[in-house]
């Protein structure tokens, strides 16, 4: 590290469970913040600072001013944490990262601007400036991101339940990919026409300069209009896509049939063995008491509650315009984390609010993109306080 973190720091919260409403007396405590750099790391080409990243159990803190420990004594749910000795999750970003992930609307950091009072431990002036231009912050971005978010949920959510039902019997052998023992591409050729493949794609993305015209949600819709469409014109489900696309692109550059399948049979006797080794990861490593969840239920719980929260939030940003951390449901998310719904009732729920998040998209009153000058001044101004905002405590 290459300055004192502690006096840099404009920003320290409780997060995660304990901010949503949602914590157990066992929950780990998230604490997220942020730091402002001293002008001589900013500007340097070898000093850098993004984020500082600290899992520890209780002890002497150093990256903790006291004022925050003590605020973190006093919180209504985490100080059961701190007493218990549960585990301190600690993320501390720079404040220019911070302010590009919330412009991104990504979730795990759009959320720390919306945060109760309640669950803040320390925030100087710089961080108050921030929160009053939250709002700004909001836009059709986080359709994406939060859908997005939710969608590796529910992905870890079937891997998991296939697992349950039908778990993998043995390590993937070569033979029954119609493949020999030995490879007849070497890895080095299978990785030059991998890449040579992967560019006409991309070529195929790009080559008539939408990206550089077409920004945000517009750009967002017509992308999943295109693949709506590219569904329609090659007759396959939208999760062979990129297969039926890899295959177009190799006949492209002419690659006979028989190496389009030889191909296509390692790319698929290498997935079989992925997913053969984060099942026997998944085994090894999960929870007990999840474990217990998912054998009851017949699905991870926890994720499914991490499912419905992020959708709902999403879905309330682009219809009201707010985004609220303290969840006003969360005794029913905490059920749904108890398994009070089948998994059946979670399917359901899931695509109902994904369609619901696909129609607010379109009369919302948020913005394709938040106003990027706007944000950039207002960041610009806390890095140089002399310049925009005189009141506030200089950084050095």
């Amino acid at each position: 590290m290459h300055f004192d973190v502690d006096q840099q720091t404009v920003f320290l919260a409780v997060t995660g469970s304990h901010a949503y409403g949602m914590a157990r007396p066992e929950s780990d405590v998230d604490i997220r913040g942020a730091a402002i750099p001293p002008r001589e790391v900013r500007e340097s080409f070898f000093k850098n600072f993004d984020q500082f990243i600290s899992e520890k159990q209780m002890g002497p803190w150093g990256l903790i001013s006291e004022q925050a420990l003590k605020g973190l004594k006093e919180h209504p749910t985490a100080s059961i944490g701190y007493v218990t000795g549960s585990e301190i999750d600690l993320c501390l970003f720079s404040l220019v990262k911070l302010i590009k992930l919330a412009a991104d609307n990504n979730p795990n950091v759009l959320e720390l601007l919306f945060l109760d009072e309640q669950d803040i431990l320390f925030q100087t002036d710089e961080w108050k400036t921030v929160r009053e231009h939250a709002p700004s912050f909001l836009s059709k971005r986080c359709r994406h991101s939060y859908t997005g978010y939710a969608m590796s949920q529910l992905k870890r959510i079937k891997g998991h339940r296939a697992w349950l039902l039908d778990p993998p019997k043995a390590e993937p052998t070569r033979k029954e990919f119609d493949l020999p023992e030995e490879s007849v591409l070497p890895a080095d050729v299978r990785n030059q026409i991998n890449e040579a493949v992967l560019k006409i794609i991309r070529d195929w993305q790009v080559e008539d300069g939408l990206d550089d015209y077409i920004k945000g949600a517009a750009q967002d819709t017509l992308r999943d209009r295109m693949v709506n469409f590219q569904v329609t014109v090659l007759n396959c489900a939208e999760d062979m896509l990129d297969e039926k696309v890899y295959e177009l692109g190799g006949a492209s550059i002419g690659l006979s049939k028989d190496v389009l399948y030889a191909i296509k049979m390692e790319r698929k006797y290498r997935a079989a063995r992925q997913q053969w080794q984060q099942y026997q990861n998944w085994k090894a490593q999960r929870n007990a008491a999840r474990a217990e969840l998912e054998a009851k239920y017949g699905y991870d719980t926890k994720h499914a509650s991490h499912l419905i929260r992020l959708l709902r939030t999403g879905l309330e940003i682009l219809r009201d315009g707010k985004l609220v951390v303290r969840r006003p449901d969360a005794d029913e998310l905490m059920a749904i984390r108890n398994g009070t719904w089948t998994y059946e009732e979670l399917m359901e729920a899931s695509e109902g609010l994904q369609k619901a998040i696909a129609e607010a998209v379109e009369t919302t009153s948020l913005p394709k993109s938040p106003p990027f000058d706007e944000i950039d001044q207002m960041l610009y101004g806390l890095l140089n306080p002399q310049t925009d905002y005189p009141g506030l405590p200089k950084v050095v």
